[in-house]
């Protein structure tokens, strides 16, 4: 599961996604800025192909479908699991036909520890990661909406005791085919495996970024494990009388 990333540096996201050749033109000036806590249904920076020509589009985090005949959250669609996309209707056409890239600085899972769910923000050593993706557009009389989501798979030993999945990664040199429509789905599915995260940062941060409206750098603070816990074995023991 991916429920929450960010791009702490997006002017610098921006100008590499513009080094593989895409189009930024279009970006609003907000993705020039620092974006701490992005959470589903917000708006999300994507690369993709269109008319062969590659282009960064801001698109709502929470796919629907373009055959639906609303505008619904009641279905989680900000994730789409690897295993199961050709078998679904919502994911199947975007996975053949739709396929797109978000860049990030990382991600964030939580693990409940004694009874507490505490998140880890986990970032690569250097530079940033990207999520494989799939997106729609959903097109009713003068309504006009993009909207993606993030593909799953397992989750790799290296992160297995923090979560059960993991958001599936590309390295830059696997865009061209991904984005490409005509690139055979035998390839394509071949891209979509665990990757080791060994080499990564996943550091313990403080709860307030499971707020949404936390917007600051205060979302991604790391925190003081030793009190952390130390707190908690206060509380466990207070339970016992």
């Amino acid at each position: 599961m991916c429920g929450r990333f960010n791009a702490t540096a997006s002017a610098e996201i921006v100008a590499a996604m513009e080094s593989f050749g895409f189009d930024a033109t279009g970006l609003r000036k907000r993705w020039f800025g620092d974006m701490f806590n992005i959470a589903p249904t917000e708006a999300v920076m994507v690369a993709i192909q269109e008319g062969g020509k590659r282009y960064l589009r801001e698109m709502r985090w929470w796919l629907t479908p373009h055959w639906a005949s609303e505008i619904s959250n009641k279905f989680s669609m900000f994730n789409a699991r690897a295993e199961t996309l050709e078998k679904s209707r919502a994911f199947s056409g975007p996975f053949k036909y739709r396929r797109g890239v978000i860049p990030a600085s990382g991600f964030i899972e939580w693990r409940t520890e004694k009874g507490v769910k505490q998140p880890y923000y986990l970032k690569p050593a250097s530079g940033n990661c990207y999520f494989a993706a799939l997106w729609d557009v959903w097109l009713k009389e003068e309504h006009y909406l993009e909207t993606c989501a993030i593909i799953t798979t397992e989750a790799s030993d290296s992160i297995r005791w923090l979560h059960d999945r993991m958001p599936a990664l590309l390295s830059p040199d696997q865009f061209d085919a991904w984005i490409d429509p005509a690139t055979p789905l035998s390839e394509v599915r071949a891209m979509l495996v665990p990757r080791d995260l060994s080499d990564w940062e996943i550091i313990p941060i403080n709860s307030s970024i499971g707020a949404a409206a936390n917007k600051s750098s205060d979302a991604i603070q790391p925190i003081n494990t030793t009190v952390r816990d130390e707190k908690l074995n206060q509380f466990e023991q207070a339970e016992l009388f």
